[in-house]
């Protein structure tokens, strides 16, 4: 009887047959052989230890004479001032070589230069005793700069540079202003109506022959070898530089020093003050009477 042609087995969605017995030894063989030959290498490597390498040798050989050669160093100690290519320029404000000071080299003193150094420096004052304006444009974010010339003064050229006059202070800025100021504010004008204590330019002495009183106030002006030392300008440079006590010897003046009044200071009036009287004491007095 004949079968309908959708009850036929169809023979090619049938599953492989199984492999023949000569492919699965095949297989059975090449894995044991691959096992066999990784044994064999672990036991070498095993025997022969770890591989070693030793890199050639390099001779060494000196730079030639007047050739440039630095050590190896790392970036944060590579400073390219001074192995740049412009190493040889000296911009260290510091290492310029200063005059030879001589303390016993005679001061000539010129009235008419001393007058002239007196009005150029109150051209760089509001008022005598006021900080001094900077002549020249100034780091307004450290006083490094300020400190490189005026800590311990500096001559260049023609030019010197006075250190300060009083203690360090890190805030050069806060008093000391620009003459020619490069912000905003230049644009304005501000009238000063501040009238302060002017020096009348010479010291006072009790006698002739006595040492004068200083002619300025001493407030933020301590230092007196600052302006009158053997590096200041020799129109005000004292005679004796190595006597570094001056107020020994030179009075300041209480006026200018502003230590004298005229008149006594105003206070405010006192509070009235009642004082109210207690009651008597009822009790008895426990002191007898003599009589």
């Amino acid at each position: 009887m004949a079968q309908p042609e959708d009850m036929k087995p169809d023979t090619d969605t049938q599953a492989d047959p199984a492999p023949s017995q000569a492919t699965r030894r095949a297989t059975q063989l090449f894995l044991a052989g691959v096992i066999g030959v990784s044994f064999v290498g672990l036991v070498v490597g095993m025997r022969q230890g770890v591989p070693t390498h030793d890199p050639p040798e390099f001779e060494h050989t000196p730079a030639p004479r007047g050739q440039a050669s630095i050590p190896a160093m790392t970036y944060a100690e590579f400073d390219r001032r001074k192995h740049g290519p412009n190493r040889d320029w000296q911009s260290n404000l510091g290492d310029l070589q200063q005059p030879e000071v001589d303390l016993f080299a005679p001061v000539e003193f010129d009235e008419a230069e001393r007058q002239a150094l007196l009005e150029a420096r109150a051209s760089r004052r509001a008022f005598d005793g006021a900080p001094p304006t900077i002549p020249h444009p100034a780091d307004q974010m450290t006083s490094a700069s300020c400190m490189a010339c005026h800590g311990d003064g500096l001559t260049i050229n023609e030019v010197y540079a006075p250190r300060m006059s009083h203690a360090y202070m890190p805030s050069c800025t806060q008093c000391h202003v620009e003459q020619q100021a490069s912000d905003i504010l230049a644009t304005r004008e501000f009238q000063n109506l501040f009238e302060g204590l002017f020096s009348s330019g010479q010291g006072q002495r009790a006698w002739e022959g006595a040492p004068p009183t200083i002619p300025h106030s001493t407030f933020m002006r301590e230092d007196c070898m600052a302006c009158h030392g053997p590096k200041g300008p020799e129109p005000i440079r004292t005679s004796h530089p190595w006597q570094t006590s001056c107020m020994q010897c030179h009075a300041p003046s209480a006026v200018l020093d502003q230590g004298v009044h005229d008149d006594l200071p105003s206070f405010l009036p006192g509070v009235p003050v009642f004082l109210q009287e207690s009651p008597a004491d009822p009790r008895p007095d426990p002191t007898p009477d003599p009589g």
